[in-house]
């Protein structure tokens, strides 16, 4: 269990790291990341999804892909799905959208960690097939939830407004 000193130092990095990730400050949240190992304290989930945050923001998908490896692969500590969706987001925004690298990273996550995913997720990966007006894919993504079991929520909606085919779709399956 750690001290309350390193979860001091913990809880200011990590509200440091989420100053980063708002200005896609990449290489900053990375140095301070690793200084947290350099004090004796080991990362948690929610600082180590800031330094992603800050490294997908940036637009720097190499960096943010290590530090998800570094941490979360090494078993430094588990991941949780938030860390997942911001991976994936980032891939997703890259031009063309990596649907490979992003599925293999969702389905990751069930496989690997026994991560339950919600609508967090899928929302990230219907909103890139609303943006790229992907109907097929969405169909797919939309089927994948009814067969999970996934609950969608209101942000759901909002990722496919600008299609009424999938938003329609979406409906049809996931809202009766």
């Amino acid at each position: 269990m750690a001290s309350s000193e390193e979860m001091r130092i913990l809880k200011d990095t990590t509200t440091k790291l989420r100053e980063c990730a708002k200005r896609g400050a990449a290489a900053t949240a990375v140095d301070l990341l690793v200084g947290l190992g350099r004090e004796g304290v080991t990362p948690d989930a929610f600082a180590a999804t800031a330094c992603i945050s800050a490294c997908v923001n940036g637009k720097n998908m190499e960096l943010a892909q290590k530090v998800y490896d570094e941490i979360f692969e090494k078993e430094v500590c588990a991941p949780d799905e938030v860390a997942v969706a911001e991976l994936a987001k980032g891939y997703l925004n890259m031009d063309p959208p990596g649907w490979g690298r992003a599925m293999q990273l969702v389905n990751g996550a069930r496989e690997k960690h026994d991560i339950a995913l919600t609508s967090v997720t899928y929302n990230v990966l219907l909103n890139c097939c609303s943006a790229s007006n992907d109907l097929l894919r969405a169909e797919e993504i939309v089927d994948r939830m009814v067969d999970e079991d996934v609950v969608a929520d209101m942000w759901t909606l909002k990722a496919v407004e600008k299609r009424r085919a999938i938003r329609a779709y979406v409906k049809k399956q996931l809202l009766v």
